[in-house]
């Protein structure tokens, strides 16, 4: 089936920003929008936008494709009503709040028999899309661990904390990389300024086929480059894949990507190493709005050809969810131990 008539459910910031980026792209659909709140409605009429009122249900039956950018609370709600009356559902991460509706998500998506996209929209950056590629030619070899760094001077959302506003993003791309899902975790967080909320996180993570990962997220340690998603704030968001015959590491903020190769020679006090060649490349042009509208052409090109979409429910609800449970779980468990040292003589 063909994409004609998209319903944008919420139109707060991020809704406001994905009907701009349904106009960029190449689907352009006819928007259709609802939001509870008369002053969003106001300002979807003022940018142009002709269908707009309080109740989804007003237009359910008009649309082929239900986009949910409402607050997280509601995001299964509506879901499930959209997938009950045969719609395909784009959903804004987080897309449950807890495993159970998780669970409940994907019992509608086998029932409905409709596509569903969850909105890590990171996974269709060139960049992603390019160490996809190197990770599968084996250039860097074999994969043995996928590090993150997403941190930087940037405001704390007053609904979500650092781990499910930005470390989704990069625990939804080390899975992707990584290509298997995350077997443990570990994860330890502190509140030094004092917040009932932790500014710092350190997350260890055991994928299958034994591919290490950790994760570092906060706001104490300052950024290297203003940040495209979030103006007004510096940030640091690299992640680095770490093979037996080489890295890549992707700046985000930068957006470059660079490719090591190295050697690593058996010897009796464990390694040699021998450095190869390195490689950067940049892309420009690559904004949030870029990748919200190539996100949105993927999934439209997903449902017409029946293919997969960017990101399932199965990965991006239900296995997200349950990474989370786990983490706030072992954030909740006692700090390691503290060796103290022995003073010298």
């Amino acid at each position: 089936m063909s994409v004609k008539n998209v319903l944008l459910c919420g139109f707060g910031a991020f809704g406001a920003q994905h009907a701009a980026a349904w106009r960029q792209s190449t689907t352009a659909p006819c928007l259709y929008v609802s939001d509870p709140d008369p002053a969003a409605r106001d300002r979807a009429l003022a940018v142009g936008l002709e269908h707009v009122a309080e109740d989804p249900s007003v237009y359910l039956d008009r649309v082929d494709l239900v986009d949910i950018v409402t607050p997280p609370r509601l995001h299964l709600p509506v879901a499930l009503t959209a997938l009950g009356r045969g719609k395909h559902v784009f959903i804004e991460k987080p897309a449950v709040t807890s495993l159970d509706e998780g669970r409940r998500l994907m019992a509608a998506v086998e029932t409905s028999g409709c596509a569903v996209q969850i909105g890590f929209v990171l996974r269709c950056h060139p960049l992603v899309e390019k160490a996809r590629g190197i990770l599968a030619s084996g250039d860097i070899g074999r994969l043995l661990a996928v590090e993150g760094h997403f941190s930087g001077w940037k405001r704390m959302r007053d609904d979500s904390t650092i781990l499910e506003n930005d470390g989704v993003h990069f625990l939804d791309l080390m899975r992707h990389l990584a290509g298997v899902p995350v077997r443990s975790v570990a994860a330890r967080g502190s509140s030094l300024l004092g917040a009932p909320k932790n500014d710092d996180i350190r997350i260890d993570l055991t994928f299958g086929e034994g591919i290490s990962g950790n994760l570092r997220l906060g706001i104490l340690a300052c950024g290297e480059v203003e940040d495209g998603f979030m103006p007004g704030a510096v940030t640091t968001k690299r992640l680095r894949l770490i093979g037996d015959a080489g890295n890549i590491v992707i700046d985000f903020n930068r957006n470059t990507l660079m490719q090591a190769q190295v050697s690593y020679m058996p010897k009796s006090g464990g390694w040699n190493v021998v450095p190869g060649a390195m490689t950067t490349e940049q892309v420009i042009g690559v904004t949030p709005l870029s990748l919200l509208a190539k996100s949105f052409d993927q999934f439209v090109s997903a449902i017409e050809s029946g293919g997969p979409t960017l990101c399932s429910a199965d990965e991006g609800a239900l296995e997200m969810a349950s990474l989370l449970e786990a983490i706030d779980q072992a954030l909740l468990q006692k700090p390691l131990p503290q060796i103290a040292l022995e003073k010298g003589t």
